[in-house]
């Protein structure tokens, strides 16, 4: 299973965690796993001035945090993460589970 968390301190997203796999189908054809990826990869890409931000992107792990969210371009792009994540999650409950703290 797929277990997304993040951190949400006075309306900004502080953190975000993406760790392990959803094992929906074998390596290679697992729909939830390349969608889950495709949105986590995609969105660091469209981050802005990372400089401030720690991230770590492995096989199966991604982790972003730092006081380079906090801008207003990154906060949009961190949510819109997250709500597509929720979208998979609706359809795919048993692979992906989301949890905010």
């Amino acid at each position: 299973m797929i277990e997304v968390s993040y951190l949400e301190k006075e309306k900004n997203v502080e953190a975000l965690e993406i760790k392990g796999h959803a094992n929906y189908a074998d390596e290679g054809q697992d729909i939830v796993c390349s969608a889950v990826s495709a949105i986590g990869v995609g969105g660091l890409n469209a981050l802005e001035n990372i400089d401030d931000i720690d991230i770590i992107c492995e096989k199966g792990y991604i982790s972003v945090k730092g006081k380079g969210l906090n801008s207003g371009h990154n906060q949009i792009v961190i949510r819109t993460i997250i709500i597509q994540l929720y979208t998979i999650e609706k359809s795919y409950k048993k692979f992906i589970k989301i949890s905010k703290s």
